[in-house]
């Protein structure tokens, strides 16, 4: 006397899952292995002004270098309450254009004013 004999259960068991005799898709193969070129343009220049203040006569300096960085972002050492800081006066005009940004961005910055000040141990 075996209990519940001819039962299926409609869910799978724990492992891999079977192949329903519904399911019309095939299995997706992997793609063809293609090594990438090393070559190519992007990857050969890689990296090809990380020394240039090394091996250079030493007047060209990377943040001369910088390209798509603003001007008052490039060469800029700090955490984000200082380059917000930075930012403010820069995007003032925010104030009528884009208000809800300009406000977003004063209330990061009171808020990065509290965690800085009263949150994190002075050195």
């Amino acid at each position: 006397y075996i209990r519940r004999y001819g039962y299926e259960s409609p869910l799978h068991p724990p492992g891999y899952l079977p192949r329903l005799p519904k399911e019309t898709k095939k299995l997706v193969a992997q793609p063809i292995y293609t090594p990438k070129d090393a070559w190519c343009e992007r990857r050969a220049l890689f990296g090809q002004n990380d020394y240039i203040d090394i091996l250079g006569s030493g007047d060209v300096k990377p943040i001369d270098i910088m390209k798509g960085v603003p001007n008052w972002l490039r060469g800029f050492q700090g955490n984000e309450f200082q380059m917000l800081l930075r930012k403010r006066p820069i995007v003032y005009h925010w104030r009528k254009s884009r208000p809800t940004d300009f406000h977003n961005l004063n209330k990061r910055i009171r808020f990065l004013y509290k965690v800085l000040n009263h949150r994190t141990r002075s050195k």
